[in-house]
This record gives C-alpha cells, structure tokens and sequence, in this order.
C-alpha cells in the first residue's frame, strides 16, 4: 500500500473512532455535551470569587476578571483533561488493542477533545459578549495559533505521560497531584511577570505558562510578556514527541518478541 493510500485509511480509520468515542461518551445523556461547556463557566466564576482581593475590581490585564480568567482557564483546563483522557486511551488499550489501532484511538480521543475545547472556548466568550464583556480577541490568528501549539503540546505530553505511566505504574497514584500541580501553576490566574522572580524562574519550566500567555498576547492589544519563550515551548514539544513516539515503538516491538 502506497503512502497516499496508508494515510487515507489512517484518516478513515481516526474518523470512524471520533465517531465511536462520541457515541459511547455520551450515550447515556445529552447532557454530557452541556457539561462539557458548563464545566469551564464554573471554573471561571469560582476562580472569580475565590481569588480576586475584596477591593480590587480590576484584573491583571483588561477590563473583566471574567474575561481574564476565561483567556487562562480554558487554554489550561483543555491540556489537563485532554491530556488525562488520551494517556488514559493508550494505557487502557495497550493489551486489547494492537498498536496501530490504538495509536489511532488516542488521536481520534485527542482530536475530538481538543475540538470539544475549542467549541467550549468560543461558546464562552461568546457568552461573554454577549452579556456586555469585551470578550472579542485582539489578534484572532495569534489566539489560533497558541491554541494550536498547546493542542500539539498536549499530545506531547498525552504520549509521555502514558509511557511514564507504563514503565513506572506506581506513578498512576501520583498522577491526579501531578496533573493539579502543573494545572495551578499553568498562570491562568496571574500573568507572570508579576510573579516574584524566584517563584517565576521555577514556574517558567511549566511549558503550560507559555501556551497561556501566548494565548494572552492575542487577546489582548498592545500586551507583550516579556517572559514568554515559544522556543522553549517547541523544544519540550518536540522532544516529548520523539521520546513518546519511540518510547510507543519500543514498547511494541517488546510485546511481539514475548510473544
């Protein structure tokens, strides 16, 4: 089979299991499809409540904390739980599946939530504006292409996580405390040159920060973050990519000579 024919079926193949992961999802009730944007407003006005001083009506940047913490949370809260749900695909499917099909199922899984974060995204601050917010991005393309990166990102890390996770199952019992840590210092509440500058150096590693004020740049005019390192963001992409990948390869190649 030629490459051009391998890839459409790949790509039939990955349709076909969006389809299937819909179906099963949220077979039991609609109302899953709602909870999927209900979730993220929660977020949002509990982060409102929770964190903003009771004298202080104005957020780091912009005019709204709404509107500021939508910006954060919804970048930050898509990577974590498209991030759990697709390593959770590859764990869960390494022994009943064979390695294409289940390589397949974790890029319909991340395909389909990374969607169902953009739809969130856009219903939200669409809500937003409507509801008398300056919700309206700066620069869509800049907000595109950062929300592009953390999905790349985020499958990065799915394929990562999952190897760890297979090679040191014991990690399994740290993942949610993993996960919280690295979503709470995601800057989805601060921008982080505010942050002091010892805090900030150890936050930075967090390449999460960086899809958030990436995000921010675009959102909002003339905001430029001076500790924003997109390079810093590809590389980690890129090596999470390679050692995922191979690491998947390795692993396959294991499995069929015990067997």
């Amino acid at each position: 089979m030629n490459l051009p024919a391998s890839a459409s079926l790949q790509l039939r193949t990955i349709f076909a299991l969006m389809l299937r992961r819909i179906r099963t999802k949220y077979a039991s009730s609609r109302a899953g499809y709602v909870w999927a944007i209900v979730e993220p407003i929660m977020w949002i006005f509990i982060l409102k409540f929770a964190i903003r001083g009771k004298n202080d009506h104005q957020p780091p940047i912009g005019t709204s904390y709404e509107v500021f913490f939508a910006g954060g949370v919804l970048i930050a809260r898509t990577w974590r739980t498209v991030s759990q749900s697709t390593s959770k695909v590859l764990r869960r499917n390494r022994r009943s599946l064979p390695a294409v099909q289940r390589m397949d199922a974790a890029y319909a899984n991340w395909l389909l939530e990374m969607a169902t974060g953009a739809v969130a995204m856009i219903i939200v601050l669409a809500g937003l504006q409507l509801f008398g917010f300056d919700a309206i991005p700066a620069d869509p393309l800049t907000c595109l292409a950062a929300f592009g990166a953390t999905a790349v990102y985020t499958l990065a890390f799915s394929l990562m996580l999952a190897l760890a996770m297979t090679l040191a199952p014991g990690l399994t019992h740290f993942q949610h405390i993993i996960m919280l840590s690295l979503f709470m210092t995601s800057g989805f509440s601060m921008l982080i040159d505010r942050v002091p500058p010892g805090l900030r150096e150890v936050i930075l590693w967090n390449p999460v920060v960086h899809c958030v004020e990436w995000f921010r740049e675009g959102f909002y005019k003339g905001y430029v973050c001076a500790s924003l390192d997109r390079e810093y963001l590809f590389t980690v992409t890129l090596v999470f990519l390679l050692i995922g990948l191979a690491g998947e390869r390795v692993l396959r190649r294991h499995r069929t000579r015990r067997r």
